[in-house]
């Protein structure tokens, strides 16, 4: 079984990606809408956390 995060908050990624529990992070932009941050930045940002798919 593989778990995904969903999410937009990059440290909640960051905790579940270093403690080995999740295999890949679904969002989408309305969860980047809520923390007040630019899609792209925490795209790019999520992208350097997590090895696994990003959806």
């Amino acid at each position: 079984m593989k778990f995904f995060i969903d999410t937009a908050k990059v440290e909640d990624i960051r905790k579940a990606n270093d403690m080995g529990i999740i295999c890949g992070v679904t969002t989408n932009p309305s969860l980047i809408a809520k923390e007040g941050r630019d899609f792209n930045e925490v795209i790019k940002e999520i992208t350097s956390i997590v090895d696994g798919p990003i959806s």
